[in-house]
């Protein structure tokens, strides 16, 4: 098996809880232990996580999803320091250092914080650190926003020039119409590439806490995909599935580059 650099990343309505209050930290541990698997063989690894906001709700005892601009930016301050305490206890369980980045959209127009950002994240690799990226909230105004992290972690795995993109999501991937409504969907396992046909196949959003849904995860495999970087959609509540991708066997759906 060929060393890679890999993004994985994870969304709200794959680490929240059942309930949709906080983290559910079965899924952090399985993942976590995923992560040190594959660096053990010699993986390089980013990690692109949401869940703040619905973990910083959560502290403030908020019982629906942040509505305002500074609602979600009150939750995110309050949940990113729960969210990256909770990766550090069970990252430390296999003394993998992890590193806290937070971007937003103008960092990848700017080229001066394009270049440092770049170079930052080469060193912590270099170094065997997992960094762990999320969108800014606290800050992030809607004209410098992504919107969600699948765009981030497309562009994110350019930045780096990653060979795979893995998604985290609430669906095992992507189907010929929105599983949730029709029983009879079926799982499209590998996608060659992303025409308008493909397209509207996605529909339907994730937990309540979700900003993206199907269609922002096929924006992002249609943005990595052009990179030249094979991208994975497979169900987030079985992170151990990643290890079957790496095994060359197709889980959830496949977007080739």
């Amino acid at each position: 098996m060929s060393k890679e650099k890999i993004v994985i990343k994870i969304g709200t309505a794959s680490i929240s809880s059942s309930k949709g209050k906080g983290i559910d930290t079965s899924i952090v541990k399985e993942l976590t232990d995923v992560i040190a698997n594959l660096k053990k063989k010699g993986h390089k690894i980013v990690l692109v996580t949401s869940g703040a906001v619905a973990l910083g709700a959560k502290e403030l005892n908020q019982d629906s999803k942040p509505k305002t601009i500074l609602e979600k930016q009150t939750a995110a301050s309050v949940g990113q320091v729960k969210l990256m305490e909770t990766y550090e206890r069970f990252f430390s369980r296999h003394k993998i250092i992890i590193a806290q980045i937070l971007l937003t959209r103008d960092g990848f127009e700017q080229k001066n914080i394009y270049k440092n950002t770049k170079e930052t994240l080469s060193s912590l690799l270099n170094m065997g650190v997992v960094p762990i990226i999320n969108e800014n909230d606290v800050v992030a105004s809607e004209e410098i926003r992504f919107g969600d992290n699948d765009i981030l972690s497309a562009q994110v795995s350019k930045l780096i020039h990653a060979n795979r993109l893995i998604i985290l999501t609430d669906e095992d991937g992507l189907h010929d119409s929105n599983p949730k409504i029709n029983k009879n969907a079926k799982l499209i396992k590998v996608v060659k590439k992303i025409t308008p046909k493909i397209e509207k196949m996605a529909s339907g959003k994730g937990s309540e806490f979700s900003l993206g849904g199907m269609r922002s995860k096929l924006q992002a495999a249609k943005f990595a995909t052009s990179c030249g970087i094979k991208t994975h959609i497979i169900f987030g509540k079985r992170p151990k599935n990643i290890l079957d991708i790496l095994k060359n066997n197709y889980v959830g759906t496949t977007f080739l580059p």
